[in-house]
């Protein structure tokens, strides 16, 4: 298992990409500490802004310690494995994500599981807007897999939803499900 934990306080967003299981497989501490990252503007390596630990526990295949709020991407493009959020983590979480899991003990910024195909999210805590949606202008929305909220959910929600299962134990904004096929959502308070 790698474990990540920031270097300092994100204060600009990071596009995260490379980190996800299928990227950190086979590769030493050393190879994955120049995997690439943005920092704002700038062009880092994962090694630049986060602390890198090797553990021999197989699962999750990554763990991510601390309040990550800022660092978008993470799990993009994921086929399989696990990973383990102990924090926040930023826009964009397991975008297009066709398998494995992800566990977010803590709140997941927007568009969290964008065109996801199949999966499972745990999230136990909030969630923002547009989770399982896709981009504005786009009808690709979440065709499979689940998505499980401890929390509430923001706005337009679901939208475009062509399969899979999102549950939700808080509550949800406006326009959950917008243009929805298939699938269920399942919302135990208010929406």
């Amino acid at each position: 298992m790698i474990t990540l934990t920031p270097l300092k306080v994100f204060e600009v967003p990071i596009q995260a990409p490379c980190i996800t299981p299928e990227n950190f497989a086979g590769k030493s501490i050393i190879e994955i500490a120049k995997l690439p990252l943005t920092e704002g503007n700038r062009n880092v390596t994962l090694g630049d802004l986060f602390k890198i630990e090797e553990t021999p526990t197989e699962t999750p295949n990554i763990t991510i310690k601390g309040d990550c709020s800022k660092v978008k991407r993470v799990g993009q493009g994921m086929k399989s494995g696990e990973i383990l959020v102990e924090g926040n983590i930023g826009m964009h979480t397991c975008e297009k994500m066709s398998g494995g899991k992800i566990v977010v003990n803590g709140n997941t910024g927007g568009w969290t599981g964008s065109e996801m195909t199949n999966g499972t999210i745990e999230i136990h805590g909030d969630s923002g807007d547009y989770m399982a949606s896709p981009y504005r202008g786009n009808d690709l929305g979440m065709k499979g897999g689940s998505i499980i909220v401890d929390g509430n959910v923001g706005t337009d929600v679901g939208c475009y939803l062509k399969g899979g299962v999102i549950k939700i134990k808080g509550s949800a904004g406006r326009f959950l499900g917008f243009h929805m096929s298939d699938g269920a959502i399942y919302v135990e308070k208010d929406c």
